[in-house]
C-alpha cells in the first residue's frame, strides 16, 4: 500500500485565525461489486462535491511515477467497474464511480460520479406498477413486478428491482428504507412500462419532486468497529421525508462577510426572473383531446401585484391525473424561488467548519455593508450543493443555496 496522500495546508491569515491544520486524505480504488480494495492511490487537484436531490462529481488526476505504476494504476481505475472512497481525517466523505479516465501531464485525469450515477444506467426492463391489472406476476418485487405504494416503498422496490438483475447489485444497502424508516404517507400510484425503458435515477427524481415528495441519496461512511470487527465501508440508499437536513433554528449556522471572524471569502448573490413562473402547466400522457394537462397558480403572488408569468412542462410518461398535478405543484413551488440562488466561497476550516453542515441544511448568511451591498444583506438560505477543492493552501468550500 503506498502512504496516505497529505495535502499539507498552508498558513490561513486571510481570515486572521492563524495557521490552519493539516487533512489527511486517502482515496480508495475499489471493486465495484465486490468492494474489493484494488489500490490505495494518491491524487493531486482534486474537486469533489455534493447535491441535494442531484449527483455530485469528483475530478483529479493521478500520477504516473515509480511509485504508483508497481500498484497498477491502470487495473485500479478502470472506468465504468471501480469505486473510488474519499476518506479526509478518518471519515469517508465522498464515494462514487469512476466513469472517465485520460492521459494528461504526469498521470491521467479521472472523472467520478456519486454511486446515484449507477442507477442513470440502470433502466426498467419489465413493467412495474402499483396496479396489479398490468401486470404479469402481480406479487410485491423482487419475486414480482408488484411496487409499493408508498413512495419511501416505492423507491425501495426499484432499487431492489435492480439489485436482482443479474450483475446489477453493487452493495447499495436499501434496508433503511423499508425495514428501518418507515412509510412516509404519501402514497404514489405509477407503471412503468418495459416498452419505454424508463431510467430508474430520473423515476426516483420524478417521484421526490413531485408535491409532498422527499429528498433522497446515497449515504457513504465507515461502519463503527465491534467486537473485533473492522469498519467497513458502506453504501445507503436514504430518503428523507419531509426533507433532507435542518432548519436555521436546529443549525443555527451562521457564514458571515466582514470583521475578523468572517468565514465568508467572496461570494455572488444573482437575481433571475428568467426562472420565475406564477402559473405551470403540466402535460402528461396521451395526444391531442386525450393528453392529460394540470395547472397550479400561485394566486397569492398574482392578488401582491405580481404578473402571470407562465411555464409549460411535459411530462410523457405520467399517465395518472394526481401524480401529473403533484408534478405541476412541485414544478410552480421550485419556480417561485427562481429568483435567488447565491454562490459562496469559505475556507473549510473556518466556522463554521467543513462537516459541521450537509446538502439541506438552512443557514443564516450575513454581509456586512460594502459597496456591493450598501446596506448590508442577510437571508436564510438552504444549501443545494457543496464543492470542496483539496490541494496545497486552505481547503475551499463552495456553497450553492436557495431561497427558503
Amino acid at each position: 500500500m503506498t502512504t496516505p496522500m497529505e495535502l499539507a495546508m498552508a498558513p490561513g491569515g486571510t481570515l486572521g485565525r492563524g495557521d490552519y491544520p493539516d487533512h489527511t486524505y486517502t482515496f480508495l480504488f475499489c471493486d465495484l461489486r465486490t468492494d474489493e480494495l484494488l489500490a490505495e492511490l494518491p491524487l493531486a487537484d482534486v474537486q469533489y462535491s455534493f447535491e441535494l436531490n442531484g449527483i455530485g462529481s469528483l475530478r483529479g488526476t493521478i500520477p504516473y511515477n515509480d511509485e504508483t505504476l508497481r500498484l497498477d494504476p491502470e487495473t485500479a481505475s478502470m472506468p465504468g467497474r471501480t469505486a473510488l472512497w474519499v476518506d479526509r481525517d478518518g471519515v469517508i466523505v465522498w464515494g462514487g464511480i469512476v466513469w472517465t479516465r485520460q492521459p494528461t501531464r504526469g498521470g491521467k485525469q479521472i472523472q467520478a460520479a456519486e454511486f446515484m450515477s449507477y442507477y442513470q444506467r440502470r433502466f426498467v426492463t419489465e413493467t412495474l406498477s402499483t396496479d396489479t391489472s398490468q401486470l404479469s406476476n402481480p406479487a410485491y418485487v423482487p419475486d414480482g413486478q408488484r411496487l409499493y405504494r408508498d413512495q419511501r416503498y416505492q423507491v425501495w422496490s426499484l432499487l431492489v428491482w435492480a439489485a436482482y438483475q443479474p450483475g446489477g447489485y453493487i452493495g447499495v444497502d436499501a434496508s433503511y428504507l423499508s425495514a428501518i424508516a418507515g412509510p412516509t404517507g404519501v402514497d404514489r400510484y405509477a407503471t412503468y412500462l418495459a416498452s419505454e425503458r424508463p431510467e430508474i435515477y430520473r423515476i426516483i427524481a420524478d417521484l421526490a419532486a413531485a408535491e409532498n415528495g422527499f429528498d433522497f441519496g446515497i449515504e457513504v461512511g465507515w461502519t463503527p468497529a465491534a467486537n473485533n470487527v473492522p469498519p467497513r465501508r458502506f453504501k445507503r440508499a436514504m430518503v428523507w421525508y419531509p426533507r433532507r437536513g435542518r432548519t436555521y433554528r436546529e443549525s443555527d449556522l451562521v457564514f458571515s462577510k466582514g470583521g475578523p471572524d468572517g468565514s465568508i471569502l467572496a461570494y455572488d448573490w444573482p437575481e433571475d426572473g428568467t426562472a420565475l413562473a406564477t402559473a405551470t402547466h403540466g402535460l402528461g400522457g396521451g395526444t391531442g383531446l386525450s393528453r392529460m394537462a394540470a395547472t397550479s397558480r400561485a394566486d397569492d403572488m398574482i392578488a401582491a401585484g405580481w404578473p402571470l408569468i407562465e411555464t409549460v412542462t411535459t411530462y410523457n410518461d405520467v399517465e395518472e391525473m394526481d401524480r401529473l398535478r403533484a408534478n405541476t405543484a412541485a414544478e410552480l413551488a421550485a419556480r417561485q424561488q427562481g429568483l435567488v440562488q447565491p454562490t459562496f466561497e469559505v475556507v473549510a476550516d473556518g466556522d463554521p467548519q467543513f462537516g459541521s453542515y450537509q446538502v439541506g441544511d438552512e443557514a443564516l448568511f450575513v454581509i456586512e455593508p460594502e459597496p456591493q451591498a450598501p446596506a448590508g444583506r442577510e437571508q436564510v438560505l438552504r444549501i443545494l450543493r457543496i464543492e470542496t477543492t483539496a490541494g496545497t493552501g486552505p481547503e475551499r468550500v463552495r456553497l450553492t443555496c436557495t431561497a427558503v
